[in-house]
């Protein structure tokens, strides 16, 4: 697990958060590190569909050819609902 990497001990749920929160804060884990822990905490799994891993949608700009990640536009407004 990428919080044991970290040096982070197994913990009560609300720490083992806290502590997934300070180690990616700290950029010792990556987005994708940090998101995947969040889920397993939330009890998310890859053997039940139902209960896949969730990723937020952060992109709006699938038409343009290539994508110009320095443009506020290629985000979607995550104060909105997908």
């Amino acid at each position: 697990r990428a919080l044991r990497r970290a040096g982070v001990p197994e913990r009560s749920w609300r720490a083992a958060r806290a502590a997934l929160l300070d180690a990616w804060q700290r950029r010792e884990l990556s987005n994708f590190e940090y998101l995947m822990e969040l889920n397993t905490l939330s009890g998310r799994t890859f053997n039940d569909l139902n209960q896949y891993p969730v990723f937020p949608w952060v992109l709006a700009d699938y038409t343009s050819p290539s994508l110009n990640l320095a443009d506020p536009a290629s985000y979607r407004d995550l104060s909105k609902p997908v």
